[in-house]
């Protein structure tokens, strides 16, 4: 069903769901203040802006080709959307985006564009997020002026190939995620939680991992001797042979 302008402010300003709704013809810009809630809508090539959507709920939501450069999706929550199109094989573009507290759980993310967007306290869980770049994403939130603190957690999402390249990831949750072949190039995985995580043949070049918690991870193929710094990493003993090797030691029983 596709909806008008006029209905869709309707229902928003009155604070009630829209649902089973084609919003691809909506004008996002200027929409009049209420917490939008949509449930099984679709939007296909949307262009968001400078959309204000702050707290927005999406369930089961499909997004085809869409852009959300510069929108404004803080504290947004999507819940079993997706945000890839099969037919060009394309995910949508968050590039620009303010994602601070948002908020992703059981979506498709495949290919999506996170670049530049801001992720602080970003929550990506149980999504499919194979080759999502991530390149000049900040997870991390400045105080007075200066680098602060990085917030994001990952869990149980597939982020094969993804892009992480110089991603400030210090103190952020990756847990139980795949994580096969993604690309850390010189990021920052510092007091990282990377518990569980299949990080088999990651570039993970230049990355500085100290303090980081690697236990129960696979790490297959990783080269310590690649990394900038690892001092203080948790592994279990059953991981030190992948550990070492790259530095000629063998690990016996």
């Amino acid at each position: 069903m596709v909806i008008g302008q006029g209905q869709f402010e309707a229902l928003l300003v009155a604070g009630k769901p829209v649902e089973h709704a084609d919003l691809s013809a909506i004008d996002w810009s200027d929409l009049a203040e209420g917490g939008l809630v949509a449930r099984l809508c679709v939007l296909a090539d949307a262009l968001m802006g400078d959309a204000e959507l702050a707290g927005a709920r999406f369930e089961d939501c499909t997004f085809s080709r869409c852009r959300f450069a510069g929108t404004n999706l803080t504290d947004a929550v999507f819940l079993r959307c997706a945000f890839f199109d099969s037919e060009t094989r394309t995910g949508c573009s968050f590039s620009r985006a303010d994602l601070n507290g948002a908020s992703f759980e059981n979506c498709n993310l495949a290919t999506c564009s996170f670049e530049f967007a801001e992720l602080f306290d970003v929550t990506i869980r149980n999504c499919k997020a194979a080759g999502a770049d991530f390149g000049n994403a900040r997870f991390g939130k400045p105080i007075g002026g200066k680098a602060g603190v990085s917030r994001a957690t990952f869990i149980g999402s597939m982020l094969d190939l993804a892009n992480f390249e110089k991603a400030g990831l210090a103190d952020c949750i990756l847990t139980e995620c795949s994580l096969r072949q993604t690309d850390f190039t010189q990021a920052v995985l510092s007091s990282a939680d990377l518990r569980g995580s299949d990080l088999s043949e990651a570039n993970l070049d230049g990355v500085i991992l100290d303090n980081a918690d690697l236990r129960e991870a696979i790490l297959f193929g990783i080269d310590v001797t690649r990394l900038t710094s690892f001092e203080g990493i948790k592994v279990s003993s059953d991981q030190l042979s992948d550990i070492v090797r790259a530095i000629g030691i063998k690990v016996f029983p």
